[in-house]
């Protein structure tokens, strides 16, 4: 096991945890309306809810 750094011990509380079963680390790229980039800066979340959908879509097509 690696070394821990004494120094960072204070922000374990703040590491990044999920649920998921499986970890989110491939990219897609999309290109989009750039009105519509703009409106998604005002929805909360708007990454997951994408995640949501392209995997509810992707059931809907395979099935």
């Amino acid at each position: 096991m690696a070394n821990q750094n004494p120094k960072t011990a204070h922000l374990k509380p703040y590491h990044y945890k999920t649920n998921r079963k499986e970890s989110c680390t491939a990219k897609v790229t999309v290109r989009i309306a750039p009105s519509l980039k703009e409106k998604l800066k005002d929805v909360d979340n708007w990454q997951e809810g994408v995640r949501e959908y392209l995997e509810k879509i992707t059931e809907t097509k395979s099935a």
